[in-house]
């Protein structure tokens, strides 16, 4: 057709033009493509007589591109049939600009003004300017071969455009396409007339073609006066697009050898905050652009780059390209990847590549940790960066100290990227650990370590000290109080230890009135608990200290009621002076008078604290034939009512249970209850309300525990009688089943006690609170171990309510289970001394043993033994059941063995029975070459203990025996019986020796395998004793016992965890998974519908291949690598779940075939008649041998029977379509490249 319109003359041409315009004309559809390019074949050279033509096929597509909706494919099809005379093209797109023009929505010096009949709304110009731009996109996707117009103006209107509502990514799209074929190593053509104005410049005329090719480097030199241009909001939000031309732009520069001399290019901040902008606000695509435009813009810089932002010497170009492809790598596994393992294998390289000898600037360094730390990041893999931060800013290493511009960028990054992450809650209550001595935060102490380091900083001077502490107190304001507000007291604890170094260290330290005035208005943060508002208060007054000798701090408003509060909190309070009854009422009367003459104003406020003092010392002073149960009942009730009114508050509550439960408030409420006339509203059932809410109460505030417990042990052991009267057994029983802990948030008061004690001695925890939570445990345990014997039925009901879970468990049960823990099997070792008759020996013995036989945690079952042998103890004639059981058991069950074992062992030394020791040592024989690891071990740890027994009691038939001493020697060279493993079940007690309370509640086993919380110790019951009154005490069932030390549990030394390189990094952290080609990231010039189409199809045949797993595994691949079919043997096995394992689901992506086995020869002979190449895949032990050329069949390749016909051997790799995006190939299998097949 082609050559037929070449000779056609130019009126026959126009002949043939006008039959081809009528069907044009004539359609109401889309245009027909192959009739459009017709019509442009036939149009003559612009000329006079053909101007009519050229103009109406020109109207008519320009008004069709602007009113209808086009796909992309039709408008690069459109631009392709307009490419093929010069002429028309040159018309048409020059109509195509000036429509642009004309549609956009602002004023254009070009634009012509419609007539005001004509007037578009703003919304229509809009869509028809981003018809236009999605037009000239398309035609830039033509080949560089084909006829390209591109205007010299047109890049100023692409980004013009940019920064219009509704063009952006339309313009962006388009500038996008412009650059992908201004970077064409191919000439582009454009045409070789019309007034181009600048053509000199934007066109070259290339001497050998006879053509004009586009001037690509007049795009890329003018690129950055337009892209500065913009506004800085388009940069913040969305910007994938724009950062994605920004790398194209920048890279064809550096491709193209191109060195910008305009010298605000590169060397400015503009340029550099922009792409620190893309790093911190983008999305993954953004990031990645970004990271690639400071490659490329470093490698295009000609001079040495010195902004705050980059720095580069172009001398040393290539150590800082090496280390930024190293930051790259750190950002993308950070930032990107974000896998916490590599993340955590990273961190020596983090801290080699932003130390003090590093090239890569501070504000790159802390725009990576900015994006790490990032809110939406997962908080797993911002507390690896947070943490690492705090350790290595502490270090040797610190950027701190390598200039003031670091110390400066690291101070932003503080304040606004790190201390929004570093003040969560969360991060402190999970790195508070507490004991009896110490509660720590290690996080809390990190942070104060870290503001210090700050403060101390070698660049810091008192003008940054001042800008340290307002930026912090700014940050706290700025929160309004949406903030864990005992992160403030770190913050301020470590600016004063800061500035108490620097001060030390002979520096001045000189705040302004400004910084004083944001230290006071903190001061006012309401909201913290009692402690801690005392210490903020002490803090802000200690940063007041430092204030600059011409700060009168007294005019500063609010200094005066802060200096008044801490010097309240200095005042020594007198609070051990006795209070004797004449200072308080003399009759219940009189106290009862002045409440309804007062109204009870006299029991409220401060004053509550008074009255109970008082009250409490009348009592004491008191008889108890003395008072009036009424007149009792209703002071306490008084009393009672006014704490519930004010909700049991701290400074009520602390006082309430010592008056409520005191040994003549017990005595009136036994005798009333013991009288005929008792009502409903009687003493007896508000102190049965008192104990219940205030044990309630105690859970959740710990302070009240130890006088809860205090006052009802000592009411007691006052009046034993009391313990069937009041709920003590519900209230022993949840204490135990549910052993209350003080909270998270509880323990930074206590904390916040331990540190306002440094700076007010006198403040401790107990000036506040009272004594500590594990008192309570001390007093409980004191009354179970000494429970009146009267009562003894009480205890017993206590013992059975705990028992009774433990016995009742069926079949193997949770290794940990909510309801349990090591508290409730204590407290029974300690009543098991009273509560086990010998009438109920054996009953006990059953559900003790049925506990242990079906418990699996090791301190569970080292407590249950202990509790079992304590029975055996006080009823020796039981322990032939021991040796009965050890014998009838076979060894399916080892732990069971074992533990029988144990018991033995225990058991034989208070026996004082050689005959008991002869038989278990017979036993002990077998068991030491049993084939259970655990029953063996066991034995060789119990035969040498009981054949060491022998020999202390003399017991000749075991010591003269010559076979027990051959295998006692034997066991005890062995390593396992010298070196034990450190665990519950090697450890070895004296069941009578070591019965204390002290080795009960402080025993090692406590400390092994997951150490318990120490609740009690030798101490606290020392304590409950020394503070003991005239009060008679039962007698002691267990010992105290000594206070034991500690021994220090081995720990096994780590391994090393690096292998350091010649840079002293470990670079090798990166797996596969890290690491981009900053190329793949530029777009593949040409349409993409063009390039989304496969070259040839590929179908894979997997008939030899049986497996299911294995079919599955080549599903899964075949569909990663867009395959069009797999063939199998047999078709059902797509169903089989070991197919379903390893494809994915990928078989609903893929269509696969039967294809049998014996049909695969003629199966390949027909497709490779149709024109495949055969590319083996596998080979297998039917396959031939590739190159056996003297054999029939002899180029059969991989799994083909070697009757099959001759493929070719070509292996390749190939792209991936996986709709499965995790692609752990489970199959290694190599697939060919289509782009080589037909």
């Amino acid at each position: 057709m082609d050559d037929a319109i070449l000779y056609m003359s130019d009126e026959l041409k126009l002949k043939a033009f006008e039959l081809n315009w009528a069907k044009l004309e004539a359609s109401t559809t889309h245009l027909n493509i192959d009739t459009v390019g017709l019509c442009v074949r036939l149009l003559p050279e612009l000329s006079d007589g053909s101007r009519k033509s050229h103009e109406k096929l020109r109207d008519l597509l320009v008004r069709r591109v602007r009113e209808e909706e086009q796909d992309s494919q039709y408008l690069y099809q459109l631009a392709e049939a307009c490419s093929h005379n010069a002429s028309f093209a040159e018309l048409f797109y020059a109509s195509v600009h000036q429509a642009l023009l004309d549609a956009a929505p602002w004023s254009h010096p070009f634009a012509q003004k419609p007539d005001q009949e004509l007037e578009v709304p703003a919304e229509e110009r809009t869509r028809q300017a981003a018809a236009f731009l999605t037009f000239l996109k398309c035609s830039y996707w033509l080949p560089p071969g084909s006829l390209h117009v591109v205007r010299p103006g047109i890049l100023r209107v692409f980004m013009s455009c940019v920064d219009k509502e509704g063009l952006t990514e339309p313009a962006l799209d388009a500038l996008s396409a412009l650059l992908a074929l201004s970077s064409s190593k191919e000439p582009i053509q454009v045409p070789s007339f019309g007034n181009f104005g600048t053509g000199a410049l934007w066109a070259r005329l290339d001497a050998l073609a006879g053509r004009y090719t586009l001037d690509g480097s007049l795009v890329y030199l003018s690129f950055w006066s337009h892209l500065k241009t913009l506004s800085p909001a388009l940069f913040e939000t969305k910007a994938s697009k724009l950062y994605k031309v920004w790398f194209q732009w920048i890279s064809q520069m550096a491709n193209a050898g191109i060195h910008p001399d305009d010298g605000g290019l590169l060397y400015g901040n503009l340029y550099w905050d922009r792409v620190r902008t893309g790093l911190l606000t983008g999305f993954a695509d953004q990031r990645k652009y970004c990271l690639g435009i400071i490659r490329a813009s470093l490698l295009v810089a000609g001079w040495d780059i010195d902004t705050h932002t980059m720095c580069m010497e172009v001398e040393r170009r290539d150590a800082y390209i090496k280390a930024y492809d190293r930051y790259f790598i750190l950002y993308e596994t950070i930032v990107l990847d974000r896998y916490a393992n590599q993340i955590e294998a990273c961190l020596p390289e983090l801290s080699a590549l932003f130390g003090s000898q590093s090239v890569v600037t501070a504000s790159m360094a802390t725009t990576l940790l900015s994006s790490g730390l990032d809110p939406q990041v997962q908080e797993g893999i911002r507390k690896i960066i947070g943490n690492w931060y705090f350790t290595f800013m502490s270090g040797a290493q610190s950027p701190l100290d390598k200039d003031p511009e670091s110390l400066n960028e690291h101070t932003k990054f503080l304040v606004r990227g790190f201390l929004p992450w570093a003040t969560q809650g969360s991060l402190f209550t999970a790195t508070l650990k507490a004991n009896r001595t110490t509660i720590e935060c290690s996080h809390g102490a990190a942070l104060v370590k870290l503001v210090a380091r700050f403060v101390t900083s070698k660049f810091a001077d008192e003008k940054y000290r001042e800008h340290l502490l307002v930026s912090i107190l700014k940050f706290v304001l700025d929160a309004e109080g949406k903030m864990f507000q005992m992160s403030t007291l770190y913050l301020l604890e470590g600016l004063i230890a800061g500035f108490d170094m620097v001060s030390s260290n002979g520096e001045p330290i000189r705040l302004t009135q400004q910084a004083i005035n944001d230290v006071l208005r903190i001061s006012r943060t309401p909201g913290l608990p009692e402690i801690a508002t005392d210490l903020y208060k002490v803090y802000c007054r200690r940063l007041c200290e430092f204030a600059a000798p011409d700060v009168d701090l007294a005019s500063v408003p609010g200094y005066d009621g802060l200096r008044s509060r801490v010097e309240q909190l200095d005042a020594t309070e007198v609070t051990s002076k006795p209070i004797s009854s004449a200072s308080g009422p003399t009759t219940l009367t009189e106290f009862l008078e002045t409440l309804r003459e007062t109204k009870h104003t006299s029991i409220q406020g401060s004053a509550y604290t008074t009255a109970c003092t008082q009250l409490a010392a009348f009592l004491d002073a008191s008889e108890p034939a003395s008072i009036n149960s009424d007149e009792l009942h209703a002071v306490l009730d008084a009393m009672w009512e006014e704490a519930d009114r004010r909700e049991f508050n701290r400074s009520v509550v602390i006082h309430l249970p010592t008056l409520l439960f005191h040994p003549v408030c017990i005595q009136v409420c036994l005798k009333e209850h013991t009288s005929e006339d008792a009502s409903p509203s009687s003493l007896r059932a508000l102190l049965t309300k008192a104990v219940e809410t205030l044990q309630q109460l105690s859970e959740g505030r710990s302070y009240i525990l130890a006088i809860f417990a205090s006052s009802l042990r000592r009411a007691a052991f006052s009046y034993p009688a009391i313990i069937e009267v009041l709920p003590y057994e519900d209230v022993i029983i949840r204490f135990l089943n549910h052993p209350p802990v003080a909270k998270s948030e509880f323990l930074f008061e206590v904390t916040a006690a331990d540190k306002l004690e440094r700076y007010i001695p006198h403040r401790t925890y107990g000036f506040y609170y009272g004594r500590r939570e594990w008192h309570a445990y001390a007093a409980w345990i004191d009354l179970l171990n000494r429970f009146p014997q009267k009562q003894k039925h009480v205890a017993q009901r206590v013992f059975d309510k705990l028992l009774e879970p433990w016995a009742g468990q069926k079949g193997t049960v949770p290794v940990i289970a909510k309801w349990k823990n090591v508290f409730q099997l204590q407290a029974m070792l300690v009543l098991v001394e009273h509560c086990v008759s010998e009438t109920d020996a054996d009953a006990y013995l059953d559900k003790f043993m049925h506990a242990l036989t079906v418990e699996q945690w090791p301190r569970f079952r080292f407590v249950l033994e202990w509790v079992i042998t304590r029975i055996y103890f006080h009823h020796p004639k039981k322990a032939d059941r021991i040796l009965k059981d050890l014998a009838h058991l076979d060894e399916s069950s080892p732990i069971h063995i074992a533990s029988l074992m144990k018991l033995a062992v225990l058991t034989a030394p208070f026996l004082d029975s050689e005959e008991f020791a002869l038989n278990l040592i017979i036993q002990l024989i077998p068991f030491s070459a049993s084939q259970k690891v655990h029953i063996r071990h066991e034995a060789h740890l119990s035969f040498p203990m009981i054949y060491e027994l022998a020999e202390r009691k003399g017991w000749k038939d075991i010591t003269a025996n010559p076979g027990f001493s051959v295998l006692n020697a034997h066991i005890r060279q062995t390593e396992k019986f010298n070196t034990p493993a450190w665990s519950i079940r090697t450890l070895r007690i004296d069941a009578v020796a070591d019965f204390t309370l002290t080795e009960i509640f402080q025993g090692q086993y406590l400390y092994i395998e997951t150490p318990e919380p120490e609740r009690v110790a030798h101490d606290d019951f020392v304590a409950l004793a020394d503070a003991g009154d005239s009060t008679a005490l039962p007698i002691a069932r267990i010992a105290l016992g000594s206070p034991r030390a500690q021994t220090a549990i081995p720990v096994n030394p780590k391994p090393a965890e690096y292998v350091f390189d010649e840079d002293g990094v470990k670079s090798n952290f990166y797996q596969t998974k890290s690491g981009f080609d900053f190329t793949s990231l530029l777009p593949a010039p040409g349409a993409p519908h063009l390039q989304d189409k496969q070259p040839a199809s590929v179908i894979l045949i997997a008939s030899l291949i049986d497996n299911p797993t294995n079919l599955g595994g080549l599903s899964r691949i075949s569909e990663s690598f867009g395959l069009e079919t797999l063939y199998i043997n047999d078709i059902k096995k797509t169903a089989h779940k070991d197919f379903k394992a390893t494809s994915v689901t990928s078989e609903k992506h893929l269509p696969i075939k039967e294809l049998r086995e014996a049909n695969v020869p003629a199966f390949i002979a027909g497709m490779k008649r149709k024109g495949y190449e055969i590319v083996g895949i596998e080979q297998t032990d039917r396959s031939g041998v590739l190159g056996d050329e003297e054999k029939e069949g002899s180029k059969d390749v991989g799994t083909l029977p070697r009757r099959c016909i001759q493929p070719t051997a070509e292996i390749d790799a190939s792209r991936g379509h996986n709709h499965n995006h995790s692609n752990n190939y489970t199959v290694s299998t190599t697939m060919p490249d289509t782009n080589t097949l037909p």
